[in-house]
């Protein structure tokens, strides 16, 4: 969107190995962080469905938010 709405912005870059390599680890690194964030949501959800489903279908599809995090950080038992 950046480069949609600012097209001035931008700047040309040659393709390198170095270039190439730093945006791999980065690229790497997001998707790490997504599959981790997935993983932990998934068994956040399997244990409320363990143990209170009724919970679950209400906090379930809000797990993204601050506020359920916090909630169950918090009042956990």
């Amino acid at each position: 969107d950046a480069a949609r709405t600012m097209p001035h912005t931008l700047r040309s870059l040659e393709r390198t190995d170095e270039i190439t390599a730093e945006l791999t680890v980065l690229v790497g690194f997001d998707q790490d962080l997504a599959s981790e964030a997935t993983r932990t949501s998934n068994r956040i959800r399997g244990l409320l469905t363990q143990f209170h489903p009724s919970l679950e279908r209400v906090l379930g599809p809000r797990l993204d938010h601050q506020a359920v995090t916090w909630l169950l950080e918090r009042y956990g038992s």
